[in-house]
């Protein structure tokens, strides 16, 4: 499963350094929105088992240094690069706030309650299948890549003009049966309004807008965000399966299209919308005392 780590960084319409949460994530893309049963579905060492063979387990090891280096850079594009205590200052709070142990320990605990234990076959059939095994190397890769977001964003936006329509079309039904662009989307508003809910805990009453309204206000710029996160999606989503050829990829969306696989894409896009949530809120309370943020 793809996350959308590369969403994290600075972001189209500039929304700056607080999408950065969402960019270690370009891999785990699955999106869902059904409301799940809140009680124990699966032991976890199933549900461990399933994330590390999924890939997710590996992808949230980086997001910390991810978002470590949205914030520089989004600090440096703000004005004058930050001194070395303040540079220091972001970097402890990124590690903290994104730590892996962290998002795993979210990501586990909502496996193991929500994940309904009669998908585990086909999950587990699929993950240690070679098709499989090798989807989840290329996610786990692309997860990896340090590069600036625009350079892999440029490489995806070419091999896309490259190849051929019907492979282009593969990679578009990869997309859509995974429903990264909603994920990447959802993550946005939950980083931004957990960054803001953070803020609200440290700072004096009526300081800045709540959390709520933070979070209205870029529902309403989703008509202007969403063409540019599609188009960063499919770009990333071109260099990541780079490695898969038409046959591998075709196998991939009858996965994500089938019950397992979109049972699977509900619980791990309520994964991704809390464990995020709470880092970006913990983010904001790390910044706010220091910075003297009062906005």
């Amino acid at each position: 499963m793809l996350t959308l780590q590369r969403c994290a960084g600075p972001t189209p319409q500039g929304l700056g350094w607080w999408v950065a949460g969402a960019r270690a994530l370009m891999l785990v893309l699955l999106l869902g929105a059904a409301t799940l049963p809140a009680r124990a579905q699966i032991d976890p060492g199933s549900a461990e088992r399933l994330l590390r063979k999924s890939g997710l387990w590996a992808q949230l090891e980086g997001i910390a240094e991810q978002v470590r280096q949205g914030l520089k850079e989004a600090a440096s594009q703000g004005g004058p690069a930050p001194g070395p205590a303040e540079s220091e200052r972001l970097d402890a709070a990124a590690r903290a706030a994104y730590a892996a142990q962290r998002l795993r320990g979210v990501a586990l605990r909502l496996v193991t309650q929500e994940l309904q234990p009669q998908h585990l076959g086909a999950l587990f059939a699929w993950y240690d299948a070679p098709t499989g095994v090798l989807m989840t190397r290329l996610e786990e890769r692309s997860a990896a890549d340090a590069r600036e977001s625009d350079v892999v964003m440029a490489e995806g936006l070419a091999l896309l003009q490259a190849m051929s329509p019907a492979r282009r079309e593969q990679i578009e039904a990869v997309v859509q049966a995974s429903g990264s662009v909603d994920t990447a989307v959802a993550m946005t508003l939950n980083t931004v309004a957990g960054v803001r809910q953070g803020l609200s805990g440290v700072l004096p009453p009526g300081a800045g807008p709540t959390p709520e309204a933070t979070r209205a206000l870029l529902a309403e710029q989703l008509p202007r965000l969403r063409p540019a996160f599609e188009q960063l999606v499919r770009a990333v989503s071109a260099v990541a399966y780079a490695g898969a050829d038409e046959a591998q990829l075709a196998a991939y969306v009858v996965f994500l299209r089938s019950p397992a696989g979109q049972h699977l894409s509900d619980v791990m896009n309520r994964v991704l919308d809390e464990a995020f949530l709470d880092a970006a809120t913990e983010l904001g309370r790390r910044l706010a005392p220091a910075a003297g943020v009062s906005a």
